[in-house]
């Protein structure tokens, strides 16, 4: 429908100047009460016309720069909506694809097996918080498994900066946050909250590691 409107308006207007045209013609050649404002000779006719069309055209030619202008820059909008809108979304299939690559190793009756994305990260953080053995004296950042948590979460406050220095009206901007909260409520908050409650209780794994997650499930669960 926006997009209609314009071209409706240029029709209607060049239907109005045509019927000027020939509303013009026709005055201008009917008889007046005063001799100089008689126009019935050629020169005359086309002269008056000329002098009156010439004015006409030219406001006609600001309102179509006006409203090519117009689109224009309507059309650059929308481009820079769909750039934002790209980057956010591909920084999101990012932070997807890095989750699903976190892994770690199952071993079943005497089967080994990897593990990897939610079910990895799960199964890590249960297992650790309920049988850590306080006797290894390990900083968690030598665990294979604690680069892979780093960078989710580097990735994801990333994107929440991504989102708030964006072009982006207020309500894709909200759309965008809560899908974020969503990926968060829905595969980290579960296993970040076991995680962090370790530290708290085995002080021997804190280190630079420990602290940035410890801030992050914090200052998230928080409301930021």
């Amino acid at each position: 429908m926006k997009d209609k409107l314009p071209l409706l308006k240029i029709f209607l207007l060049t239907i109005v100047l045509l019927l000027l045209s020939f509303v013009c013609v026709y005055l201008f050649t009917e008889p007046v009460f005063w001799d100089r404002l008689n126009l019935t000779s050629t020169s005359s006719i086309g002269d008056t016309i000329g002098g009156i069309t010439a004015p006409l055209l030219g406001i006609i030619s600001v309102i179509f720069l006006y409203l090519t202008l117009n689109r224009q820059i309507d059309s650059i909008n929308d481009q820079k909506l769909k750039n934002e809108s790209d980057i956010i979304f591909m920084l999101l299939n990012q932070l997807e694809v890095e989750y699903n690559q976190i892994y770690m190793n199952n071993t079943s009756k005497d089967i080994t097996t990897k593990l990897y994305g939610h079910e990895a990260l799960t199964k890590y953080a249960n297992s650790i918080f309920k049988y850590y053995n306080t006797a290894e004296e390990r900083k968690f950042s030598t665990y294979y498994i604690a680069d892979s948590i780093l960078l989710v979460i580097r990735s994801f406050k990333l994107i929440e900066e991504r989102i708030k220095m964006s072009n982006l009206n207020d309500e894709l901007k909200s759309m965008f946050t809560l899908k974020l909260e969503t990926f968060y409520q829905c595969k980290l908050q579960d296993s970040l909250y076991k995680l962090c409650n370790l530290f708290e209780r085995v002080e021997l794994l804190n280190d630079s590691y420990t602290e940035e997650i410890k801030e992050f499930e914090k200052r998230f669960n928080s409301g930021k």
